[in-house]
């Protein structure tokens, strides 16, 4: 291979067998990810140049471009802000197949917000790279005997919940995998008979979130068994979770002041270097994905 892009990620497998008479056969296999990372730093969408004291400051973080997403984090005056004013929206999917994170602050400004006049809202953008991949996997059977229990879980590797050890066709699986806490987040994916579930057969779930900030991904798999799922009557679910270390962080600041020659708030955007263009750009790409669930409501 000598060159990748985003449709080379996967897993490669290498399976070298023997002639007559041994037929022997040995395989071995690796996962290949495709990293592109950001080319600038998070946007704060939705601003309004001037605030009160009393009005509601509702606004939206966008990650730039990249894979995997960008994990996003709101502090208010440096503090990490409280869950509920936080709301988590899905990514926003480019033409290129890169993602953009999105997340949500929402709260009514209140005269205990400003510090010395100042209140600063900073969006922080992690990026991330994998580190540590762990597995969990059960077999399942048509057989109407089961001669064991058929379960492999690596060190630290996801939980699995909701599993038989037999199912029939016409049977629905309706199976979840739970990562264990770390941040940031783990990913998970699922695999039927060593391959890639299909997007239709998943079920995203919100995150389980810790109060020292680490968070347990969840995602689910429901399907409803066909004989293709069977191989030599057996059917094996595995679920892979990965596990990222943060690479490099950068920030957007909104500052809202008090300004005794204006009326109300002014708000001072930091846009940390990023270039107007690619500013309009993304707010584009923002009002295009609000209009589009709109349409979908």
């Amino acid at each position: 291979m000598h060159k990748t892009d985003l449709a080379s990620e996967g897993t490669y497998r290498c399976e070298v067998s023997a002639e007559a008479p041994y037929f022997q056969t040995v395989m071995d296999e690796k996962e290949l990810r495709v990293y592109v990372l950001p080319e600038r730093g998070p946007t704060i969408l939705g601003a309004r140049s001037r605030y009160s004291i009393a009005d509601d400051l509702n606004v939206t973080c966008m990650s730039a471009p990249s894979k995997p997403p960008s994990f996003l984090q709101w502090k208010v005056n440096g503090e990490e802000v409280p869950q509920h004013l936080i709301t988590r929206l899905s990514p926003l999917r480019h033409p290129d197949g890169l993602l953009s994170s999105m997340l949500g602050l929402k709260f009514v400004v209140v005269p205990a917000h400003l510090k010395n006049g100042i209140l600063t809202l900073t969006c922080s953008a992690f990026i991330s790279k994998a580190y540590l991949t762990t597995k969990s996997e059960i077999v399942a059977t048509n057989k109407p005997k089961i001669a064991e229990n058929h379960a492999t879980v690596s060190q630290d590797g996801p939980m699995i919940t909701g599993g038989r050890l037999r199912y029939q066709e016409g049977n629905v699986v309706n199976v979840n995998c739970t990562a264990v806490k770390s941040h940031p987040p783990a990913e998970l994916r699922w695999y039927i008979n060593d391959k890639e579930a299909n997007r239709d057969y998943l079920r995203s779930y919100l995150p389980i979130r810790y109060p020292d900030g680490q968070e347990s991904t969840l995602l689910g798999l429901r399907f409803t068994v066909q004989p293709r799922h069977f191989q030599k009557g057996e059917m094996r679910l595995k679920c892979m979770a990965t596990f990222f270390k943060v690479t490099k962080k950068c920030s957007e600041d909104m500052i809202i002041s008090s300004r005794q020659e204006s009326q109300g708030l002014t708000v001072v955007i930091n846009r940390n270097g990023a270039e107007g263009r690619n500013t309009i750009q993304t707010l584009l790409w923002f009002l295009a994905y609000v209009v589009t669930l709109m349409c979908l409501r």
